[in-house]
């Protein structure tokens, strides 16, 4: 593919939803946007009475379906593919988790280099790697999770593992040598400035400034209705963007999807559509 390709990755509350809240509005229609993948709207490829291991399986499956769909795909004015996370993310997890019904980090690993790694071969792929400190990423989200089924990702042991993974491990797993930051002593700005930076080194057209994200803005009138009756913040997480102008409609990102409105109609976002025009 002829696009710059940028994956964010890292532990949880290093920044990259704040991140990709500031570049995709700013990108626009020259941007194609990927959320991050949420098995709760998986749909049909769901699980049933998911194991910790089946749910790991489906975010490799998620991962080659989105390698395989962009390496053949002809994106028309797309500048930049943004994507929320990549296979790291599912391969620190595998070598972070001490679950009993973990999928294994071998077995991970051995799928990622057969099924998905091919696909990159000789890609623009940039992955950018934000990463933080247990406490900081304690801090920055409050202490204890809102919801019981997020209770692993505030545990200290598996936040640490998980940045030991990314630290030492990521490297021999992408394309090409990913961007590392510590995003501790740096506050948005400053790490936007810097993957702006990456981006346009690596051919990327990108606005003179891209202002950073509004902070967490209220659900977007046009979008409430939807947002409410499909779940809300415990489906979305929070907002990450006031609604935007994308692709012939609008569009507002959460946490864990974002939801667009064309002529009236609201529904979740979902890039394959634009692959497939």
């Amino acid at each position: 593919m002829k696009e710059v390709m940028l994956a964010l990755e890292g532990p949880p509350g290093a920044g990259k939803t704040t991140l990709l809240g500031a570049l995709v509005p700013a990108l626009g229609d020259t941007a194609l946007f990927f959320s991050e993948p949420n098995i709760t709207l998986g749909g049909e490829t769901t699980p049933v009475h998911a194991s910790t291991a089946q749910e790991t399986l489906w975010y490799l499956r998620q991962e080659k379906a989105r390698a395989q769909a962009l390496r053949d795909a002809a994106l028309a004015d797309t500048n930049v593919v943004v994507c929320d996370r990549n296979h790291l993310g599912v391969l620190a997890y595998t070598w972070a988790a001490r679950q009993r019904d973990a999928f294994p980090y071998k077995k991970a690993l051995a799928y990622f280099r057969r099924h998905i790694a091919p696909l990159y071969d000789g890609s623009k792929l940039r992955t950018v790697i934000l990463l933080v400190s247990v406490d900081a990423s304690l801090e920055r989200r409050g202490g204890r999770p809102a919801h019981r089924w997020l209770r692993q990702w505030y545990d200290p042991g598996l936040l640490g593992r998980m940045a030991e993974f990314y630290t030492e491990h990521s490297r021999a797993l992408c394309p090409n040598p990913p961007l590392v930051i510590d995003t501790d002593p740096l506050d948005p700005a400053a790490v936007l400035s810097v993957v702006a930076g990456e981006l346009r080194a690596a051919g990327a057209l990108l606005p003179a400034h891209i202002p950073t994200a509004p902070g967490q803005p209220d659900v977007d009138a046009r979008f409430a209705d939807f947002y409410a009756e499909s779940g809300g913040r415990d489906l979305f997480g929070r907002t990450v963007t006031d609604a935007f102008a994308y692709r012939g409609g609008l569009m507002q990102m959460f946490q864990l999807a974002a939801l667009t409105q064309v002529d009236g109609h609201t529904s979740l976002w979902n890039p394959y559509h634009a692959l497939r025009q």
